[in-house]
């Protein structure tokens, strides 16, 4: 590994001088030369272990050599113009660069390598200032040395960091795999390149469970249900002329690879779908609870009591009862043990808002009962079944209504979380089979009927080996399955604090989520109004220019490391410019995300 003195010889000559510093900030004083917000610059120091601080400027000003004041200078150059020609001042302009310490790179004897540290100790005295310049060709691979830990080597890539206005050649950003398996924040106005990152996430995603599938990448694969309300991904700019979507990459892979990382799906739509690997999603009115319905519209405590009590009574047919008006059982408590009466008006209520579900007035929930010859048809077992084992699955939601999509969304998360709970708690396959049947309220034996078809269907894809839970006859550590991530898109309808009072299944993943190897994404143009507590449980921001004050202050108190003297960047960064914060980072990185052309 590189020692300090062969680090400073690939710098090449020194920018400035530091002039002053502080826990704060530093101040370097250098020549009149062109320079950015967001430049970088490093300070060899030879104080103490060697170490190289890296500074990042966020503000700069132009200065004089002398005492004279430089509008007092403009004022004489105004009205004494022969007597104060610019080029008489050459030597007399400098610039004085304010900004703060990202952290600085120690050289650890010991492991033969640089050990990067957050910012508590300072540069001696009137250190040499270095550029990070982007004509310089070494610049990269000195910054690959100093920031290796904070970077990452391998993983998920998702641009490349920003130096200044530009992005520095060669220095790549990866996320780790696990950062899906916690909770990732996507926050960004409108314009400012939220499609366009997601697509560079679910391209540099196939490439790691590519990479783990025929083992040239270590650990496990990534899952990721990405719903997509513009119908972007699949496609995305092919039709007119530009680069294909999740379907070129798909369409570019050998059988093999096809059987290994996308069979039997990579594409859901709630339209008629053409090709092989994409299908039109179903799911059935079997596959609800009320807890689902709560998640995504408004009820009352009476509401949510009403529906709890019907659920318990007709098990997986209670919509469909509801719908035809039988609820005399479930009003009036009968059958089984005896519940309260609700008002006409509540149980009214309830039958408005399950509307939606109507046939003819859905195209994604089928009508399910048995006695009247409607079987129990649904994606859903398969869904879950592709996401455990290593799938990113692409869910067009431009001809769902908004209660579709977050009811789907919510659906999914449900179900795979009450799958990774029943496998956390089970020791023996039968164990296992039954813990699964308990996730879903399905206990025949007890008298509950709860979703059962579902169940059903799960138990049986288990013993055939499509749920891969199982190996041989023990079952497997979750630790062993894929990082699971479910992308909630205008997230602000789904987990605003209203929403989750209910018991929001978001809430539970949000906090006991990453426990089982489940994440969720949260996309959002804004922050102030996503629930306090989901908030709390982001491991990772990805945050993009913010249209108001009030939303960068709420990004900058809820980032997971300090953006102390970004705030101003997160106004003017441009379009696929993107602050990148983690817990288990220690310092903020601005990356440029690559256009996924």
């Amino acid at each position: 590994m590189a020692t300090l003195d062969e680090l400073i010889g690939c710098l090449g000559v020194p920018f400035g001088v530091l002039a002053e510093s502080n826990t704060n900030q530093l101040t370097v004083i250098a020549r009149d030369t062109d320079v950015a917000v967001g430049d970088l610059f490093l300070l060899p120091c030879r104080r103490g272990p060697d170490r190289i601080y890296i500074f990042r400027t966020n503000q700069y000003a132009n200065v004089l050599n002398r005492t004279i004041e430089l509008d007092d200078v403009a004022r004489n150059k105004l009205t004494m113009p022969d007597s104060y020609l610019s080029e008489d001042l050459a030597d007399e302009k400098l610039i004085e660069l304010v900004g703060m310490v990202m952290g600085y790179a120690e050289w650890n004897p010991g492991e033969d390598d640089w050990d990067f540290h957050r910012p508590r100790r300072l540069p001696q005295h009137l250190s040499d200032v270095y550029l990070v310049d982007h004509a310089n060709p070494q610049i990269g691979q000195v910054i690959r040395t100093l920031l290796r830990s904070q970077l990452g080597e391998s993983g998920i890539y998702v641009g490349d960091l920003l130096a200044g206005e530009r992005p520095l050649a060669g220095v790549p950003v990866y996320l780790p795999p696990f950062a899906f398996s916690h909770h990732l924040g996507i926050f960004g106005r409108t314009g400012s390149g939220k499609s366009n990152l997601m697509m560079v996430l679910l391209r540099s995603v196939l490439e790691h469970n590519r990479g783990v599938a025929f083992g040239t990448t270590p650990g496990p694969r990534v899952s990721i249900l990405a719903i997509d309300p513009h119908d972007e991904f699949r496609t995305w700019h092919a039709a007119i002329g530009g680069a294909d979507g999740i379907r070129g990459i798909v369409e570019g892979y050998g059988q093999g690879e096809r059987s290994e990382l996308i069979e039997p799906f990579y594409y859901l739509t709630a339209r008629d779908a053409g090709g092989a690997l994409e299908r039109r999603v179903r799911l059935s009115r079997a596959d609800l609870v009320p807890d689902d319905l709560a998640s995504v519209m408004e009820f009352s405590e009476q509401q949510v009591a009403f529906a709890n009590q019907h659920y318990a009574t007709f098990g997986e047919q209670w919509v469909g009862r509801l719908l035809l008006g039988d609820h005399g059982e479930a009003a009036g408590g009968h059958g089984g043990e005896v519940g309260a009466a609700f008002l006409p008006g509540t149980v009214s209520a309830v039958q408005r808002r399950l509307a939606f579900l109507r046939h003819g007035h859905t195209r994604v929930f089928t009508r399910f009962d048995p006695e009247a010859g409607l079987p129990y048809l649904s994606d859903l077992p398969d869904i879950v079944c592709a996401l455990e084992r290593g799938r990113v699955i692409v869910v067009d939601t431009t001809l769902m209504s908004e209660m579709e999509q977050f009811l789907m969304t919510t659906v999914v998360a449900r179900v795979v979380f009450g799958l990774r709970r029943a496998i956390r708690s089970a020791e023996t396959v039968e164990d296992l089979r039954r813990e699964i049947r308990h996730a879903f309220d399905n206990d025949p034996e007890e008298g509950h009927l709860g979703q059962q078809s579902l169940a059903d269907r799960l138990v049986e894809q288990l013993d055939g080996g499509d749920l891969p839970y199982l190996d041989g006859a023990t079952v497997r550590s979750s630790e062993h399955l894929p990082f699971i991530n479910v992308v909630i898109e205008e997230a602000p309808s789904v987990l605003n604090p209203d929403r989750l009072r209910f018991g929001s299944i978001f809430r539970d993943i949000s906090r006991q989520g990453r426990k089982f190897g489940i994440g969720l994404t949260v996309v959002s143009q804004q922050v102030s109004v996503i629930d306090h507590g989901v908030l709390t449980q982001l491991n990772t921001e990805l945050t993009m220019s913010l249209g108001n004050d009030l939303e960068r202050r709420e990004a900058t108190r809820n980032a997971s490391s300090d953006l102390s003297g970004f705030e101003r960047e997160l106004q003017v960064i441009g379009k696929g410019q993107v602050v990148v914060t983690g817990s288990y980072r220690d310092m903020p990185l601005p990356i440029q995300i690559p256009r996924f052309e």
